[in-house]
Parts: structure tokens; sequence; C-alpha cells
């Protein structure tokens, strides 16, 4: 019998099924497991318990899949290893607190923007004791000198780049922003690809308008990525050379790898010159993006390549909640070939293994084939075709739909919550018995996913907002609007959709509010993406949180 409220639904769920009991996770649990990212989950969780042993955790440090800094730290806590200690008790400190350590200490703390932080004055006192690193070694004669401009523009390439890239903004302001750079100069550095770091961070910064206005003069090397390329054409366009601009997308497009990078190209090419042909030519992309998608309503042409299989059945032995039965397929499907995998796609040709199935399947057409499958659709029949659609953009984008994933943050499940999100919303509804594990539950991601865009739409109304906060949270999104994102002006809203600085979230909305208007599509329910565009415009949208 299905449970006919959220609380109610959650409660059956949890009774009925043994792998939503809260029982603890010994030792022994790990001995069969394969290495993966699910594994490396549990052993987070597990390090955090008190109970933890040292002689555990050597023995668990082995086995990791995806080494980051914070399951370091709590590694080096709980092992009895006084050398992963002292780098973990070091690797975060700030320069003030560095410059008090011994000298082990701060070779392993140190880092470039550390060290533009420091006052010239202090560089004699932490000069002698940089012993370990040769880098920031040949940094600091030019630090120390007059002019560090001039000594920096007479150093070799490699460490020019070094301590530009490396340094903090208002060192950047002080000591490279007050001329123009030499053309010759930058001819050097754009046979380095370390320049393409320069280019991306320096467009991003309004405030860096010397440095920006130098990138008007690049010559492309073959070291300049489609990326740097595209940025640079931004940079040209900010400055009123639509020419330049047009030439640095150009070359973006004959440069790029994916088809999204040469659609963006082309779509900016069509923005800067309003010429047809360049949306002509982007109406014939294969790929599905917002750029593409733009393309396909303006000249009325029909979506395409675009796969929404519906399943029946159950499949007889995989289990979906399973975080290392997935891992096993695809530890079998890493070692075939396309025709393999697509052969191999067909054991999974159930309702309940849609998302798997096509998940496959698209990696055995090449991603020819765009697959938008409505998993268990049951579960979000209440919905609004709105809210469908919205649920359903983020899933594809985070997860595939695949129930048991595991993120390299250790996001869980379809909808990819964090656990300390998971957790909260599982408190704000009363789950006393609530265990982290049944996010890998179809049903309870979708329950969860409901429950969070509930809030979150509460504070933004625009799908795209809703995929920044989603990805990114709400307060930076915030920060992001108050900052004076998609006001009025040139190219808005797609000047702000391409500068937001933290550049996962950037992409991620794109990705959803494509998906979101391919989903409305399937749902029988068009919606115009050029009207959400506009709509972004509206002052009510973003005004609210500048005041």
């Amino acid at each position: 019998m299905r449970c006919k409220f959220l609380i109610g639904t959650l409660f059956c769920l949890l009774a009925f099924s043994p792998l939503f009991a809260n029982e603890g996770v010994d030792f022994s649990f790990f001995k069969d497991k394969p290495q993966s990212l699910a594994k490396d989950f549990y052993m987070y969780e597990y390090l955090q318990k008190e109970s933890t042993t040292p002689e555990e955790a050597k023995a668990l440090f082995g086995m990791v899949h995806t080494m980051n800094l914070r399951f370091f730290h709590l590694f080096a806590k709980k092992m009895d290893n006084p050398e992963f200690k002292k780098i973990s008790q070091c690797i975060d400190l700030d320069i003030t607190s560095l410059m008090k350590e011994d000298d082990a200490c701060l070779n392993i703390g140190i880092n470039a923007a550390k060290l533009t932080s420091l006052p010239k004055t202090q560089l004699k006192l932490i000069k002698p004791r940089l012993t370990h690193n040769k880098e920031l070694q040949k940094l600091i004669p030019i630090m120390e000198s007059e002019n560090v401009y001039e000594s920096a523009l007479n150093s070799d390439i490699e460490t020019f780049l070094n301590l530009y890239n490396g340094s903090i903004t208002a060192y950047k302001l002080a000591n490279f922003n007050q001329h123009i750079l030499p053309k010759e100069h930058l001819d050097r550095l754009s046979n380095h690809p370390r320049f393409n770091q320069l280019v991306y961070n320096t467009v991003q910064n309004d405030k860096l308008d010397k440095v920006q206005q130098s990138l008007l003069h690049v010559n492309p090397s073959l070291h300049v990525n489609a990326k740097s390329l595209f940025y640079l054409g931004l940079n040209a366009l900010k400055y009123h050379e639509k020419n330049k601009a047009l030439a640095f997308f150009e070359h973006a497009i004959e440069r790029a790898k994916k088809q999204e990078e040469k659609d963006k190209a082309l779509f900016w090419q069509y923005l800067t010159s309003y010429n047809a042909q360049y949306l002509q030519k982007l109406a014939k992309s294969s790929d599905i993006n917002l750029y593409s998608l733009f393309a396909f309503e303006t000249l009325g042409v029909p979506l395409k390549n675009i796969l929404s299989p519906k399943l029946e059945g159950t499949h007889p032995s995989f289990d979906v909640s399973d975080p290392f039965a997935w891992v096993k397929e695809m530890n079998k499907a890493s070692r075939m070939n396309h025709d393999e995998v697509e052969a191999f796609a067909q054991s999974f040709k159930y309702a309940n293994t849609l998302p798997h199935y096509c998940y496959l399947m698209e990696r055995a057409t090449r991603y020819s084939k765009h697959y938008y499958p409505i998993p268990y659709p049951e579960e979000i029949a209440d919905y609004s075709i709105h809210r469908q659609a919205l649920m359903l953009a983020i899933a594809r984008q985070e997860s595939r739909f695949l129930p048991s994933v595991v993120s390299t943050s250790y996001a869980l499940g379809m909808m990819q919550f964090m656990p300390f999100v998971a957790r909260d919303i599982a408190q704000k509804e009363k789950l006393a018995s609530f265990d982290i594990r049944a996010m890998f539950h179809p049903h309870i991601a979708y329950l969860f996913g409901n429950i969070h865009l509930n809030f979150l739409e509460r504070n933004l109304m625009h799908p795209l907002f809703v995929a920044y906060a989603y990805n990114g949270g709400l307060g930076f999104t915030k920060r992001h609007l108050q900052a004076g994102a998609f006001s009025q002006g040139a190219y808005e809203p797609f000047w702000s959709m391409e500068t937001m600085i933290n550049e996962e979230s950037r992409e991620y909305g794109k990705k959803v509010l494509a998906n979101y208007v391919v989903y409305r599509h399937l749902l029988g329910d068009d919606v115009s993406i050029n009207n959400l565009f506009e709509i972004l415009l509206k002052p009510s949208l973003s005004d609210r949180f500048r005041n």
C-alpha cells in the first residue's frame, strides 16, 4: 500500500527496507568492496566515528580511490603518523600563523598567494627559510626589487606566469595593472600553457583593466586553448572591439574539442554581429545546449537526436540502491568496446533500471544520441509540470538519474545531496531514525529534492537561479545577484551567464536550464527559451537582493 503523504512515505520506506535500517558499518564491511567513490564515502563516514582505531585508519588509507584534502585531514587525525599530522596542521594556515611555525611547517603551507600577501619588508625574513620550494625561491628576488613589473618582464616566462597567476588580486593591481603589457612579451607568454590561466583569471577580474586591455593584442599561439580564446572574445567585446571578438571566437571554434564549445562561440558571433549565417550554422549542431536550443527555436527547427525511452518490468537481480552493484557493472563496461557496451545495455532494459540503460546507450552511441529519460515517473506525478521538469533537469545533470552514484565531494544519489543537507532536511521533517544511505533510494531522492526545491523557489523565481543555488548554495547565488548580475546592459542576460566567477555553478546552470526546456517539451508543455532569457532581465527577479 502506497503512503499518501510525505512523512508517511518516508516512514514506509525506512521501516520496510533493510537498506535503511539505522545499522552501523564495521571494519569488515570494507574488505570485499571495490575501490570507488562509494567506498571512499563509507570510509569517510567511518573515520568520523570515535571508535575508529589508528590501525583501522592506516588500513583504510591504502584502500582510497580518490583523495581530497578534507579526506586527508580525517586520516591525519585518526592515524598515528606524525608526518601526516604535520601536513594537516600546516597546509591550511594563513601566512601570519605560518611565519610563527618552524621551517618544515612553513614550507608545507606556503604558496604564491600567501607569499604575495606579505609586506615587502618581511621577504628577507622568509627567504632563508624556503628550502624546499624552488619556484617560490625564484619569485623572491623579483618581489624584493624596486620595480616588480620590470623585474618580472625581464625574468623567464615561467617565472613571470608563476608570480602573476599565483599572486593575490591586490598584488596584481599594485604591480601588473599599471601599464599595458608589451605585445612582444604577450607573444612570448602565449607560447606557454599557463598563459591560459592568466587569460581566464584576468578576464574574470574587472579590477585588472590594464591587463585586460593588453589582452586585446594577443596573437593566439597553438598553446592558447578554446576556453581562453572564448574569454579573449568576451574581453574584446567589453572594450568594444567587435572585429577582434569575432576573430577570437572563430579561433575558439577551430580549437574546440566539444560541440558545446563550438556552439557557444558561434552563438556569441551571432550576438556580436547579428549575422544570420552564424545562427544557421548553430542550428545544424548535433548537441543539445542553450545555444543550439536558441537557434532551433528562433529558426523553427525541431528538436533532434533526443530519446526518452519508456521501459517496463523490474530487473530480476540488480539492486538500484546498492552503490557497489553499479560500480561492479561499470568496471565491466570499462573494458568493453562500443558495440559490446550496447549489447551490455540490453541487460538493463527494465523500468527500474531505465537510468542505467540510458547511461550505457549514450556511451555506446558515442553521445551522438541524447537520452532524456523520465525514470520513476509515479514518484513525481502529483507535482506541477514546472516542478517535474525542474526536478528532472537537475537530476539528469547531477547523476544521469543513477540512484546510487557518489560524487568526489560525497554528494549522494540521484539528486546528489550532500550528507549534511540531507540530514538537515531529515531533522526538520522529524525523521529520528533516518539513515544517510536512504539517499540511494529513488523515492527518497525525489522526495528530499522536492523539499529542497520548495525552499529554493521561495527565494528564487527562475530555473537558472534555482540551478545556481542547488549547485553553489543560496548565499552564493544571492551574492552573485547583489553584485549586479542580470542588470540591463549590452549582451545581457548572456553576459552575466558567461562571466559568473564560479565556473562549476556557471556551467551547471546553463546545462540545467537547457534540460528544463527539453523536459518541458517532453512533458507536453513547451516553454520558449527566448522568454526564459527575457524573464532573467525583469527587475523583480534580482533587484530584491540588491536592496
